[in-house]
């Protein structure tokens, strides 16, 4: 597709673009050389000369930019201006699927955070009674113990250890697994999702948000997840107007091309 040039042409200077922009001349320089504007022409004395052309994108790159990110916008917008729409599309498309894969695992996340409220360890009196007294007498649980209290096999245990998922400590002598507190809640957490068929990179994804927690409450690990999918419904809002953007630069520039 050639450069669009009709009431194209009328050279614009890099000044008024920025003003009306609300950036920097730099930065119209800078968003030029990474390809959100059509390549500018030289003048005789080596200054590059701006249009209408470069007015119409820098206007969708200011949206883009907001709303997927520099790089993804610069991805988007310089396939258009070398005519290579299939790119183009395909980045907008991958950029979607991105959120898609954050909003789902944010659900399921909220879903496995509903399981663990619901169920909460104190409220099974066998590990309360374990719990007591690991803090009381300050002895951890050997792994036959917590495999029993949680009606699961030791082996269990050790393939959610080898996972990643909890991490007993070590006896300095024998090299015997034992449970602290953490690590039996941790393991509790464990049973209770794969009871529930969530899979482990989700189980995985709730004992970080939990550990990373003040509190390690589960009520407020929800609250910052329900936060951070309201934070991704907007994002996809944002998204959307850009597309808008996107379509109306793309209908201007076809619009643009004699004949």
């Amino acid at each position: 597709m050639p450069e669009p040039s009709s009431g194209a042409s009328k050279t614009v200077r890099g000044v008024v673009l920025a003003r009306e922009a609300g950036i920097s001349v730099q930065q119209v320089r800078n968003y030029e050389q990474a390809g959100l504007l059509p390549a500018a022409r030289r003048s005789a004395a080596g200054y590059r000369e701006f249009d209408e052309s470069h007015r119409q994108a820098l206007t969708a790159a200011r949206v883009l930019v907001r709303a997927y990110g520099w790089d993804t916008a610069a991805a988007i917008l310089a396939a258009v201006h070398r005519d290579d729409l299939r790119t183009a599309v395909a980045c907008v498309d991958e950029a979607h699927a991105a959120l898609h894969q954050e909003r789902d695992r944010i659900q399921q996340a909220l879903r496995a955070f509903e399981v663990v409220v619901t169920h909460p360890l104190d409220a099974d009196p066998r590990m309360a009674s374990a719990l007591g007294q690991i803090t009381r007498q300050g002895a951890p649980l050997r792994v036959g113990q917590l495999a029993n209290l949680l009606g699961v096999r030791p082996s269990a245990l050790r393939f959610w250890e080898r996972s990643g998922l909890i991490r007993p400590v070590r006896e300095r002598t024998t090299g015997y697994r034992r449970y602290d507190v953490g690590a039996a809640r941790d393991a509790h957490l464990v049973r209770l999702l794969r009871e529930g068929n969530f899979p482990m990179t989700i189980i995985r994804a709730a004992l970080d948000e939990m550990h990373s927690s003040p509190d390690g409450r589960p009520e407020r690990v929800g609250a910052e997840l329900n936060r951070r999918d309201a934070q991704l419904h907007s994002r996809s809002l944002a998204r959307l107007r850009a597309d808008a953007a996107l379509v109306s630069y793309l209908d201007w520039r076809a619009a643009s091309v004699p004949g």
